[in-house]
């Protein structure tokens, strides 16, 4: 858990939170130092390896590799140390891992680098691909098999690892596999007459009927779509189905022939990342509100003041002979506006850290942005800084989570901030921009300041998680603001600025009729 220092009202990260973090991640974490010597191996790396924590702490990360290449990482990770120049930091790529009891397999493997202004550490995240390439593999088999004889068609049916369904051009299920059997629930003689339709799940089936038609009309062969079955306990079944149609000896279409490939355990593990992007993005707003505790104190402090200032000159004035009633309604109007304004503060803050399922809605992106710049100006007013707003075009709506995409103005706003305190002379004030374009169906929101800048050395490394400049910082602003910004269809990136820094971020505009979730 977050905890706040007592000399200092900034919010940080706890070594018992980065812990549970590390503990949470779906994900295979390692952490090495320079020497290529392990620091940390979350839990999810202890199942993936079958080494415990204990076993691997300080062990050179070679252990994890096939001999041929373990052989060879020392010398990659000192050839990188001296030259810099990047083989693998920041590029996902398919390599080949060891567990405990010797047993190779593929996995999917990303590095991130950082930094604590001492030495250098690595964190790799990897993922297991072996049930993937399984899968691939029984597609491309299946796929082959399909195109073989009538006969040879019948035996794979019934063998095939993945669920095959022959299906009547009327849309009456006419055989199906084991694989189709244990992945529906049913046997083959349930599943026999049944509609195929009626297995979907009622959302998918406008858009699975839209595609078999055009298997029907000629204008496709096959067609791939995600879809989702009701098993029949009742349970959703995930499935990527691959369909296509066989003819006959005068080339009518005869049937269709549709793959079912699970996904269900896919989509699961996506659903728990996607939690676990949600938890860590809300510890960053809680941090956050945490840094501005200060200044959030402090702008509510003011009306609350007001307020106690107008009461008090009310009593003086009913306490008259006789009382001065107009006055008095007069100063009660201006308390009451104040403790509206005091409201509406601790509401802004109470909106941005609570932690609950959201919707993403149709909203005009210069509402977000005002709300933003209403929250950085708590920071802004006691540290005597200017926000100028330049919005050029009136109103772009886009369907976002809109608390999310607050989070990352905010971010940039305050980055902005801490890179022009203290720069004399003052410099102008940090500048936020919106406008559509350059490309016509995205919205493009820009955050300037005129501070010292980005440091070379750190521009390709600024998304890269616990990569900060600050010294009480998390490291983690920038690359959940990414996050973000990529979950909603746009992009955010770093441009250069002739004085100063920019970022920069775009996304997808509303299209006219379309509703969020």
């Amino acid at each position: 858990m977050p905890s706040i220092a007592p000399s200092d009202s900034r919010l940080e990260l706890t070594p018992s939170g980065f812990a549970a973090l590390m503990g949470a991640a779906a994900d295979a974490i390692v952490i090495i130092d320079e020497h290529g010597r392990i620091l940390n191996f979350n839990g999810a790396a202890e199942r993936l390896f079958g080494y415990s924590s204990e076993q691997v702490l300080g062990e050179n990360v070679a252990i994890l590799m096939p001999s041929k290449h373990g052989l060879q990482h020392d010398t990659y990770l000192r050839n990188y140390l001296d030259t810099r120049i990047p083989r693998i930091i920041g590029i996902g790529r398919k390599v080949e891992a060891k567990r405990q009891d010797a047993t190779v397999f593929p996995a999917e493997l990303s590095v991130g680098e950082y930094s604590d202004g001492n030495s250098v550490f690595f964190v790799g995240i990897i993922r297991d691909l072996t049930e993937r390439e399984r899968q691939d593999n029984a597609l491309r088999q299946s796929e082959s098999r399909l195109r073989e004889r009538e006969q040879e068609l019948n035996v794979t049916l019934d063998n095939a690892p993945i669920g095959i369904l022959s299906i009547a051009l009327d849309g009456r299920i006419i055989g199906a596999n084991q694989a189709a059997c244990r992945l529906m629930g049913y046997s083959e003689q349930e599943l026999t007459g049944k509609v195929y339709f009626d297995l979907l799940l009622p959302q998918d089936v406008a858009a699975t009927e839209m595609h078999r038609q055009s298997l029907t009309e000629g204008s496709a062969e096959t067609f791939v779509l995600n879809n989702r079955y009701l098993h029949r306990d009742g349970s959703v079944v995930h499935v990527v189905l691959h369909c296509g149609v066989v003819f006959d000896v005068h080339g009518e279409a005869e049937r269709f022939v549709a793959q079912l490939v699970d996904r269900t355990s896919q989509v699961r593990a996506e659903q728990e990342a996607s939690e676990f992007r949600e938890r860590l993005a809300h510890v960053d707003r809680i941090s956050t509100m945490g840094e501005m505790a200060s200044g959030i104190a402090h702008e509510i402090n003011q009306p609350l003041a007001a307020i106690s200032s107008y009461v008090q000159a009310c009593r003086r004035r009913i306490e008259r002979n006789p009382p001065d009633i107009p006055r008095s309604l007069e100063l009660l109007a201006r308390a009451d506006e104040q403790s509206l304004r005091a409201g509406k503060i601790v509401e802004r803050v109470r909106a941005l850290i609570r932690s609950q399922d959201r919707l993403r809605e149709r909203t005009r992106l210069n509402e977000i942005l005002s709300d933003a710049v209403q929250l950085a100006r708590v920071d802004t007013n006691t540290r005597g800084i200017q926000i100028n707003e330049n919005v050029v075009d009136a109103s772009p709506e886009v369907i976002v989570d809109s608390i999310q995409i607050q989070q990352v103005v905010l971010n940039l706003i305050r980055n902005a901030i801490d890179a022009t305190e203290g720069v004399e002379p003052r410099p102008p004030a940090i500048e936020l921009g919106c406008q559509v374009g350059p490309e016509e169906d995205m919205a493009r929101v820009w955050v300037r300041d005129f501070g010292g800048g980005v440091p070379q050395e750190m521009v390709e490394q600024l998304f890269e998680p616990f990569v900060t400049s600050k010294s009480l910082g998390t490291g983690m602003g920038l690359s959940i603001s990414r996050t973000i910004v990529k979950a909603h269809g746009g992009q955010l990136w770093y441009e250069n600025a002739e004085d100063g820094a920019c970022f920069v971020f775009t996304l997808p505009l509303a299209v006219t009729g379309e509703q969020g979730d």
